[in-house]
């Protein structure tokens, strides 16, 4: 079996390019035009606004329907717009995730503070042995009983983060019990148990989320950010070891360092 062989078009007199090219050139510029100019008016639209349709941009516009679909494509991959099968394109909005010295480490808190309505969603509470890694942050003997929490974060009705911690298990009796009318977790360990915590080391990247996790943020497995954290009480002792998986389409990561004079 051959490879189908693209034409090339010879170009014009003088070198230059040929009709087809040109036609080519202009509508691949052009989808980029109006990419452009949607953009600038977005800024001026409330989020959650639909977008008008491939039909009605088209019209607007004067070109194709392959190029307006273009054109929604490109403020899709700039995270402007969010498309929705059968309903339509919608304007997005990007909440800023705040990660400070001065914030606290909790989920639900720091969307509160950014404008945005947090939900969490409760997947599993269970009790496991630790692995080497998580006996090293948490500074536990080798193979000691740990909790793992698993949790699904939403901000304003959408699926935002997917979250796993691991905590001693001897330190917090009961904490499946205090997690099931409560899933918020800093506020579980702050009500039973006293404990506000406080963040210890943080680190963050871009990784593509496992499939049992995609599933559950409701994305493909594009890469999305992966914050690594340690959490200790005020007395210094490591309480969580947490991996967060968050939708970038949702959330933008934005670090605030300030340096404290005496």
């Amino acid at each position: 079996m051959t490879a189908r062989q693209v034409p090339i078009h010879p170009p014009g007199p003088s070198g230059s390019p040929s009709a087809a090219n040109l036609l080519v050139m202009t509508s691949s510029h052009r989808y980029l035009e109006m990419a452009e100019e949607l953009e600038s008016e977005l800024q001026h639209v409330p989020v959650g606004s639909r977008v008008p349709s491939e039909h009605a941009l088209a019209s607007r516009f004067g070109v194709s329907r392959p190029t307006a679909r273009a054109a929604l494509q490109e403020l899709e991959r700039r995270l402007l717009v969010h498309r929705v099968q059968g309903r339509g394109t919608f304007r997005r909005g990007r909440l800023d995730y705040v990660i400070s010295p001065a914030w606290p480490p909790s989920f639900s808190e720091t969307l509160r503070r950014a404008g945005g309505v947090p939900g969490v969603r409760l997947i599993s509470v269970a009790v496991r042995r630790a692995v080497e890694q998580e006996c090293r942050q948490l500074a536990l003997p080798a193979a000691s009983a740990v909790w793992s929490v698993e949790r699904v974060f939403t901000v304003n009705g959408e699926v935002a983060a997917y979250a796993t911690s691991v905590l001693p298990y001897r330190a917090l009796p009961g904490l499946d019990v205090a997690l099931t009318g409560e899933p918020s977790l800093a506020t579980a360990l702050r009500r039973r148990y006293g404990i506000a915590v406080q963040r210890l080391r943080y680190r963050i990247s871009l990784a593509s989320p496992p499939q049992v996790i995609a599933d559950h943020l409701t994305v493909d497995r594009t890469p999305t950010w992966l914050a690594e954290s340690v959490n200790r009480t005020s007395h210094g002792t490591p309480i969580e070891s947490a991996r967060t998986y968050m939708r970038a389409d949702v959330l933008n990561i934005s670090f605030e360092m300030e340096e404290r004079t005496p």
